[in-house]
């Protein structure tokens, strides 16, 4: 996610990274409990809202021949979603044209056990 948004970002390459504790679970993320959420936040020109539901895709690409000239392939965010799937997570990603765009980890934070 850190090299998407440094590729993709812009020119002046501001990128944010926020990671916190949420008490409540994106819509559609399995289980109960708090989580840990890690935003990755690029100022870039943005995603059209047409491409969002795919961009987890194997090899998609929103433009391709920018991609290509960047170094994509195209399996990155697919590498992302896969992984954060493995650890009962979810991926979210926001964006506006023009204001850029924040990809979001969820991760199921695990029960403390009891020490006796």
């Amino acid at each position: 996610l850190l090299a998407n948004a440094i590729k993709y970002g812009g020119d002046e390459g501001r990128v944010e990274i926020t990671a916190a504790v949420a008490s409540e679970r994106p819509p559609g993320m399995p289980g109960n409990g708090p989580c840990l959420k890690i935003a990755v936040r690029d100022h870039g020109e943005g995603i059209p809202r047409e491409h969002i539901p795919r961009l987890t895709e194997r090899f998609y690409r929103v433009d391709t021949a920018r991609s290509r000239s960047l170094g994509g392939t195209g399996l990155g965010l697919a590498i992302v979603k896969h992984i954060t799937n493995r650890h009962r997570g979810a991926l979210t990603i926001e964006s506006t044209e023009g204001l850029g765009a924040t990809f979001t980890v969820w991760l199921p934070i695990a029960p403390t056990e009891a020490k006796s």
